[in-house]
């Protein structure tokens, strides 16, 4: 068993100010290039000696210390952010805080005060909260992290599924991404349950329209799967251990290392482009059934985006535009993309004025039509890629 360590020898490093941060990346699996790190809190001895945090931060959690040490690195954090977004300002950084962060009066002053007017972008810095110490989460912790979201920085919640999180949750509360905790990554590759439970976690928060970081990934093996699912980041050994800054700025200035077309988002796109079709015809239907007004909104208000730019699909296409670059297939993709949300603005639209039904029948024969077309196109787009990437 470790012997426990002094607090005074914390007080005595946070006066000699040792702590410091190292970075693990985080890699966005649509580019194969690092879009981001996990801040990671080290304490550095007098000698140069690393002492990992499993030996302080559960002495710290336990006491009034882990708030002062939230208190004099936070501002270091957005210090680091700040010149990592010099080099380049989409990169994002996670800070930790506990719940006894939460509790303290003085967090949201310090957070505020160390971030304003000093990042060029707010939602570059994400506060990371975990699963496990902050739910089931109360009307205070809500409450702050509104203000933190109204502030406009980023909040991941870690250890997603090792907690005691109902997916209700996710729905109340201002959420930019969560991360899965990190064994259940890693039995993902192990056994078809819990694979599968993987992918509905991935399939869960890409409906939320929230991304998702798979933590944990160790090697080749699981780095494939977690791509196959549409999982959009991912965090682990594979890809880099945690690092000072100055060597965390040289990986991010390398080419990607881990370029593959995102197959898995793919998948995600169809059952998107099924989903859309399905809710705007049932939703034609029930409107022509209600004549009462309020019944009405409530159904539309029930769809998903009708946007074609702002919608699930419209957004992979945006994503997936880097890689298909003069590609005529993708480009006729995307016409019948702006067609189908044309047609589906007017299915409703004339559904709602109480168009005949034999008019919004011809109507919806039309739009499934264009379904048809759409799923054809992103399947030939499929085997374009499967070949190229694989040369079959």
């Amino acid at each position: 068993m470790k012997n426990r360590i002094k607090l005074s020898k914390i007080a005595k490093a946070l006066v000699n100010d040792e702590f410091v941060f190292f970075y693990q990346p985080i890699v966005s699996l649509f580019t194969g290039k690092i879009c981001g790190a996990e801040s990671l809190i080290r304490w550095k001895g007098p000698d140069g000696s690393i002492i990992p945090p499993d030996v302080f931060i559960p002495v710290a959690e336990e006491t009034s210390f882990i708030a002062e040490i939230t208190q004099q690195m936070l501002p270091k954090v957005v210090e680091d952010l700040t010149a990592l977004n010099r080099i380049d300002d989409s990169l994002c950084v996670s800070f930790n805080v506990s719940a006894k962060d939460f509790a303290d009066d003085e967090f949201l002053d310090t957070l505020f005060a160390s971030t304003s007017g000093k990042l060029i972008k707010r939602e570059n810095l994400c506060i990371e909260i975990t699963e496990t110490a902050f739910f089931p989460s109360d009307g205070s912790t809500q409450k702050i992290l509104r203000e933190i979201d109204a502030q406009g920085i980023s909040i991941i919640l870690n250890d997603f599924s090792a907690g005691h999180t109902t997916f209700s949750t996710l729905t109340q509360l201002p959420l930019t991404a969560i991360k899965v905790a990190l064994d259940v990554t890693q039995r993902a590759p192990l056994s078809k349950m819990d694979f599968r439970l993987f992918r509905h976690l991935v399939n869960l928060a890409h409906q939320l329209d929230l991304d998702i970081i798979a933590e944990g990934v160790e090697d080749e093996e699981t780095h494939s799967i977690i791509l196959a699912t549409g999982c959009t980041h991912a965090q682990g050994y594979y890809y880099a251990r945690p690092m000072p800054l100055p060597d965390f700025i040289r990986l991010v200035n390398k080419e990607p290392a881990w370029s593959e077309y995102p197959f898995g988002l793919e998948y995600l796109a169809q059952f998107d482009l099924v989903d859309f079709r399905r809710d705007v015809i049932r939703a034609s239907l029930m409107i022509c059934a209600h004549p009462e007004k309020e019944i009405r909104e409530r159904i539309l208000a029930r769809l998903p985006e009708l946007d074609s730019q702002k919608c699930l699909f419209g957004k992979w296409l945006e994503n997936i535009r880097y890689l298909n670059l003069g590609d005529e297939d993708y480009d006729q993709l995307w016409m019948e993309h702006e067609e189908f949300h044309n047609i589906a603005n007017s299915l409703l639209n004339k559904a709602w004025a109480g168009e005949s039904l034999d008019e919004i029948k011809n109507i919806m024969v039309e739009f499934s039509n264009k379904s048809k077309k759409m799923m054809s196109l992103i399947q030939d787009l499929e085997i374009q890629k499967l070949k190229r990437y694989f040369i079959l």
